[in-house]
């Protein structure tokens, strides 16, 4: 019996795995997670990993620079688990054509039996003008080579704009289905429901030249066993992202400890902020994202 592959694409903090979260443990069947970081620590597999079976990539790109670890991952989750289903999450700057050529050049030159069975983008429709046109073939490559197209923040975009940001959509992809709800307002159960009631989809890669690698157009700052900070110090975090001064920086997430013990889980884009306390964290740690970062800097703020 093959195992099914699911890619669940999207851009820096579209909610990708919010959504795996509430997905995966809801599915029947072994379930196992491929976790790419585009950075050098690992984030987001440390909110998942109890869940269920994960393994990490971080570092770069399995869509470039990781292929080869991409590969053996998937190995090394048939042979040691042998899952039902694999989840993919690359990185928000991954490209999901060549992922997808990844995978079908695995299945084509090992033994192992698999499957591409969905190619899930989840699309922020508040960020969807300014990403496209900032950042053209890299965020567009995603909702091309998708067969389903999920939305996040709808509620934060005019009916109009939601329904003008659905037509430019169709412009580059005419197959794929589009959920005109904001999926997040379902249970896990019901989004199964609606993934399920496609069969594995034919792929067929829309981008035919190769991109640039990632780490061609973006960069990235990050370390680990941070200091530790009073309330005001980290109130003043929030304000340092988005000034600009330090760089253009699109996405920042990581665990740190506040001077009265407690941990916090922080999530930064330019257009969404969120975070909330942690039980425990076994180490304190920051990723950061964007163009044109003044690593050393940043390092001082958090060391």
């Amino acid at each position: 019996m093959s195992t099914k592959v699911n890619i669940i694409s999207g851009f820096l903090g579209a909610g990708k795995t919010t959504f795996l979260k509430k997905v995966i443990s809801n599915m029947e069947g072994k379930i196992a997670l491929i976790e790419n970081e585009f950075g050098d620590v690992g984030i987001d597999g440390d909110l998942v990993k109890n869940k269920f079976t994960v393994k990490e990539i971080y570092a770069g790109c399995i869509c470039c620079s990781l292929v080869n670890d991409l590969k053996k991952g998937i190995k090394e989750l048939i042979l040691n688990y042998n899952p039902d289903n694999i989840f993919i999450e690359p990185s928000g700057v991954g490209s999901l054509s060549q992922i997808v050529k990844s995978c079908e050049n695995f299945s084509q030159n090992s033994d192992f039996d698999i499957e591409i069975n969905n190619l899930i983008t989840i699309v922020d429709v508040s960020t969807f003008q300014d990403y496209s046109e900032n950042f053209g073939s890299f965020y567009l490559d995603q909702i091309k080579n998708a067969n389903i197209i999920l939305f996040s923040h709808i509620n934060e975009v005019e009916h109009n704009e939601f329904q003008t940001v659905i037509s430019k959509i169709r412009l580059y992809n005419e197959k794929a289905f589009i959920l005109e709800e904001d999926w997040y307002l379902n249970d896990g159960k019901n989004i199964i429901e609606i993934i399920n009631g496609f069969k594995t989809c034919n792929v067929e890669v829309k981008e035919k030249r190769r991109l640039l690698p990632a780490s061609r157009v973006f960069n990235t700052v990050s370390c680990s066993n941070l200091r530790v900070f009073s309330k005001e110090e980290f109130g003043k975090i929030l304000s340092f992202f988005s000034s600009k001064e330090h760089g253009f920086i699109l996405r920042a997430k990581g665990m740190i400890q506040l001077k009265n013990n407690k941990f916090i889980y922080f999530d930064y884009t330019p257009y969404h902020n969120s975070l909330k306390y942690l039980d425990k964290c076994d180490e304190t740690k920051i990723v950061v994202i964007g163009n044109k970062l003044k690593k050393q800097e940043i390092l001082e703020i958090f060391r």
